[in-house]
């Protein structure tokens, strides 16, 4: 009797401090994984929301970049953490994407994570260097089929969301082109506006800048609308090339097991941050907009995007040899 009341005990005071430390979330530091180095989509997508969250939470919300593999890394890192609030992960679509292209990963997206928001929707883009041999997308295939293997897309590295893209391009269009995989966005934008590389296959948000300097020339949008942050740009299909709806978005997740009051206060603090008349304008500079979608809705839209794009790696047969 007196070891039942001892248990009884026991486990009232951990369900006390549970909801002690529930209530005083967040008391320390948040830890914001990007499993991808700074200067790309998912960055930059995610050091806005960080700054208006570390002004609401009242606690520092500092953005960790651990890039690597594919993402897989990074994306390692948070399910090895601790399950307490206090590690979320920012990524994309890129992570379904790496998941059929790592096998030997660790975790899996869909039933280690539980996803906390979505952050953005950005097009697929076809952008050239300027010295490019050809200037639209009919002249590109036309060029591609007459000379297999000249053309070199650059991504930011194998099995990332440009490779992808770019392969399943290949696919689509029956051409050959060769993959040149960089460590991150940054040096690979580089090196296609010094032309080392012909094209990429690059998310909206961090090309814009680029096409409205003349750095690079967008040929056309890979998704089945046009974008109003370059109306006049054909989609893939209209300038001739195949039907693709390559559009790129970007989502937090947290650990699954992470208590759910937790997971739903982070959620109402990155739509506040989403609703920051700042963050606003910088997503409508990047051609970006926000998924109008309930929590339901948020987690029903992952798994379809999972599934997806795990069928198209495995029927395109792309690896990351």
């Amino acid at each position: 009797m007196y070891s039942l009341l001892r248990q009884t005990v026991a486990a009232a005071l951990v369900a006390l401090a549970a909801g002690h430390a529930i209530a005083d979330w967040p008391d320390k530091p948040l830890r914001i994984v990007a499993p991808y180095s700074p200067g790309g989509g998912v960055d930059t997508f995610t050091r806005p929301i960080a700054q208006r969250m570390t002004l609401s939470l009242g606690q520092p919300v500092l953005v960790d970049n651990k890039p690597g593999a594919g993402g897989t890394i990074g994306v390692k890192s948070v399910a090895d953490a601790p399950a307490d609030g206090y590690t979320f992960l920012s990524g994309g679509v890129h992570q379904p994407m790496a998941e059929a292209l790592y096998p030997k990963r660790g975790f899996d997206i869909e039933k280690d994570f539980i996803p906390v928001a979505l952050t953005a929707r950005v097009p697929s883009v076809l952008v050239i260097t300027n010295s490019a041999p050809f200037q639209t997308v009919k002249e590109m295939i036309a060029y591609a089929k007459a000379n297999p293997g000249k053309i070199n897309y650059c991504s930011s590295g194998s099995g990332t969301a440009q490779h992808i893209v770019g392969e399943q391009f290949k696919r689509l269009a029956k051409v050959s082109m060769t993959h040149i995989p960089y460590r991150s966005t940054a040096p690979a934008m580089t090196d296609l506006i010094g032309g080392q590389c012909q094209l990429m296959f690059d998310g909206l948000g961090t090309s814009a800048q680029h096409i409205r300097a003349g750095k690079i020339k967008l040929l056309a949008v890979a998704a089945e609308t046009r974008t109003p942050l370059f109306p006049d740009t054909p989609t893939m299909k209209e300038a001739g090339g195949p039907e693709m709806d390559a559009t790129i978005w970007y989502g937090w997740w947290v650990k699954k097991g992470t208590p759910a009051p937790v997971i739903e206060r982070a959620a109402q603090a990155i739509r506040a941050a989403l609703k920051d008349s700042a963050v606003v304008e910088g997503w409508k500079t990047q051609g970006a907009t926000v998924p109008d979608l309930s929590d339901v809705e948020t987690v029903r839209y992952v798994q379809a995007e999972a599934i997806r794009w795990k069928k198209a790696v495995t029927e395109y047969g792309i690896s990351v040899d």
